[in-house]
């Protein structure tokens, strides 16, 4: 699931792009497919990301199987999140490892 926040009053966004161009946030939840497919084609000067996911790894879960019968180390299909965010050049990437349970919506 990704969030696109621009949560900010007219005062403070003015404020701010005195000083600094504005950069989008963006909140990642999760590191599956969707996830690390999305962060792999980010263009990570245009926006500040957060991911947020109770796992600091992806697995390739197509493999699982073979790690079972031995073909295949788990270590060979299991990748940590920091190499992925590594791949996003000039981002402003911040990884939380949590468990999320609900999400508060502020509707203007």
């Amino acid at each position: 699931m990704v969030a696109l926040s621009e949560s900010q009053s007219e005062a403070e966004r003015r404020s701010i792009e005195d000083h600094h161009p504005q950069k989008k946030k963006i909140v990642v939840l999760g590191t599956g497919w969707g996830a690390t497919s999305f962060l792999k084609g980010l263009d990570g000067s245009l926006y500040d990301v957060q991911v947020v996911s109770p796992r600091n790894y992806f697995a390739f879960t197509p493999l699982l199987p073979s790690v079972t019968c031995g073909s295949v180390e788990a270590r060979s299909i299991v990748e940590p999140v920091r190499n992925i965010i590594k791949k996003v050049e000039e981002a402003k990437l911040d990884f939380y490892e949590l468990l999320l349970y609900m999400i508060f919506l502020k509707l203007h």
